[in-house]
């Protein structure tokens, strides 16, 4: 199991051993006080609870301890990641921003990582 300090390859478009990229985005996030290295312990940790799909691109959404969420591509590119309160989540919730992740879209994310 991977370090929570561990972070995803920094290769841009191959793949470590977790099965996750950074995208660009996410390499400059990381740099900026963002939660990106806990993106592979998060999904670890993720319950079907915790996995949201935006309506608009169809990524995943990931939602962390302490508020983090991090948004991944629906084949694995990590695109980012932010500090969100749980007011704000539910207002996405309610606002039809996400929507919670089917049990297939679920396991296709867990299938993600290795």
């Amino acid at each position: 199991m991977p370090d929570e300090n561990e972070s995803v390859s920094d290769k841009g478009g191959e793949q470590d051993q977790t099965g996750i990229t950074r995208s660009e985005h996410a390499k400059l996030r990381f740099g900026q006080d963002r939660p990106i290295a806990q993106v592979v312990n998060d999904i670890q940790r993720a319950g079907q609870k915790d996995v949201f799909v935006q309506t608009d691109d169809c990524r995943f959404v990931v939602r962390g301890p302490r508020g983090r969420e991090h948004v991944i591509e629906m084949h694995g590119e990590h695109v980012t990641s932010v500090r969100r309160s749980e007011a704000a989540h539910q207002a996405r919730l309610q606002e039809g921003t996400i929507r919670t992740a089917t049990a297939e879209e679920f396991q296709k994310l867990k299938g993600l990582i290795q």
